[in-house]
């Protein structure tokens, strides 16, 4: 099924009409961010912290803890906002090609074995607890780095 600009349903992100809401989770363990490498334009093959789209009908919070076990098997809870990015990424024309406003939490592990790795699922290439002194070294999404520097965790 496409539309008539000819996009299926999982392209309709792409050249939106209005900006869409993306939610993200920061899970930390032993001064380790978890993150995920994206499979899926925006920032395919970037890493970045777990997240995705807010369903209709769902509450911001609710969509966190539930991407944060989609994308990693990890059952988590929100601890306190961490800060509200704007993504807004133009084409080779000029044109508004993604815009998004991603609202990120803090979360806890509420549920497993505190030293499992996470699973990544289908819509990651990898996921991984990565040392807060190493992020650096890791191609990491421009919202990602520009989160890191609001909150002063080295970026």
């Amino acid at each position: 099924m496409t539309n008539k600009e000819g996009l299926k349903p999982f392209e309709l992100r792409r050249y939106p009409i209005v900006p869409l809401i993306g939610v993200g989770v920061l899970l930390t363990r032993n001064n380790s961010l978890l993150l995920v490498k994206r499979k899926y334009e925006p920032d395919a093959g970037y890493w970045s912290i777990p997240g995705g789209h807010l369903d209709l009908g769902e509450k911001v919070e609710s969509a966190a803890e539930r991407e944060g076990f989609e994308e990693t098997g990890f059952k988590v809870r929100v601890s306190k906002l961490a800060g509200i990015i704007d993504k807004i990424m133009y084409d080779d024309k000029g044109k508004i090609e993604y815009h998004y406003v991603l609202i990120n939490y803090f979360v806890e592990q509420i549920e497993g074995d505190k030293d499992q790795l996470p699973i990544p699922d289908s819509d990651a290439l990898d996921a991984k607890f990565v040392l807060f002194d190493e992020l650096k070294k890791y191609k990491l999404s421009e919202s990602l780095m520009e989160l890191l520097k609001q909150l002063k965790l080295g970026f």
